[in-house]
């Protein structure tokens, strides 16, 4: 598809998109599509966080990447809705911005040996902030309204998707020392007291508390979920089982040190395994659940791994049945 003038085809093209690695996909081609842009590099900040570095979104760029620090530096050189172009032995750079409400959160840097057309770095940066605007609305549309945690829909393709990435299905003794997935289930305990006792908008009010309580206690590229009413489930990586544990041991006490307004003190009960072979979504949920109800009945305020369990996994054998 060859842009005209206005880029329309390519606007609609990216608007269509409701996947965010469709929508990557498209970003990628829309540029690629314009006159001439044969040589880029295209960095992004997909958490929409000025204290985070974009990433390199074409990992196969003819461009060296830049530094973090290279990075940020151009980042605060270029505005909001201006394109910037340089000259230097022999070679034209372009710097074209990505924008999403007044914030620079990317940028399209274009490497040629002669001046591009004006009306060439204008298109693109329209382009990348129709791409920003479709990106924030995938991002909303996985949030849940009370919380604004990733929602239940959300989960399932995440927990597909991380089994699916080929650093997870070629792991050998080469990943030993690497960090493992794991996927934990925590849960409220006696929630139903909260809302027998203090109705239901005193309840969402200790949901939105636990809910930040889950997000400060995990780091950015870990995913916290809404699972379903007082229940959560977090997707996180750590060194080991026990590493693992520990940051679960630590969200559960920060959680029943603090203080809830008009309710004083609860607590939650978590169950949690490492993701460690291609299975089902609901039978991975459905072991963590068993850890969860092995914290429950032992007194609650517990963390417990299904492997505590020492329980005989069936594990699904190659007969040509789909897994997801």
């Amino acid at each position: 598809m060859i842009a005209n003038p206005c880029g329309h085809e390519w606007i609609v093209f990216l608007t269509q998109q409701t996947e965010e690695q469709a929508l990557d996909a498209a970003l990628i081609t829309a540029i690629s599509g314009l006159s001439k842009l044969k040589v880029f590099a295209l960095y992004i900040n997909k958490h929409f966080n000025p204290q985070l570095h974009p990433t390199l979104l074409n990992v196969d760029s003819k461009i060296d990447s830049l530094r973090s620090d290279e990075l940020m530096l151009l980042l605060d050189k270029v505005s909001k809705n201006k394109v910037r172009v340089s000259s230097a032995f022999e070679s034209v750079t372009m710097y074209v911005p990505m924008s999403y409400l007044g914030t620079v959160i990317g940028l399209l840097m274009v490497k040629s040996k002669d001046e591009l057309p004006e009306g060439i770095g204008v298109l693109a940066l329209h382009i990348l902030n129709v791409y920003a605007n479709q990106l924030a609305l995938i991002h909303k549309s996985r949030l849940d309204p009370l919380t604004e945690l990733l929602n239940r829909q959300t989960f399932d393709k995440k927990v597909i998707e991380i089994l699916s990435e080929e650093d997870f299905l070629a792991k050998d003794e080469a990943f030993a020392v690497s960090k493992s997935w794991y996927l934990a289930i925590v849960d409220i305990d006696h929630f139903k007291r909260v809302n027998d006792n203090f109705g239901h908008v005193i309840g969402d009010e200790v949901i939105l508390l636990v809910s930040r309580l889950l997000k400060n206690n995990f780091r950015l590229e870990d995913y916290v979920f809404r699972y379903g009413g007082e229940e959560f489930a977090v997707l996180f990586q750590s060194f080991d089982k026990a590493a693992a544990r520990g940051t679960l041991n630590r969200l559960r006490a920060n959680i029943a040190e603090y203080p809830f307004p008009q309710i004083g003190n609860l607590t939650v009960s978590a169950g949690f395994l490492e993701l460690s072979h291609v299975d089902m979504v609901a039978s991975l949920v459905h072991k963590a659940d068993l850890a969860l109800y092995e914290s429950k009945n032992n007194g609650r305020n517990r963390v417990t791994a299904y492997s505590d369990l020492n329980l005989v996994d069936d594990i699904a054998s190659d007969d040509g049945i789909e897994l997801f």
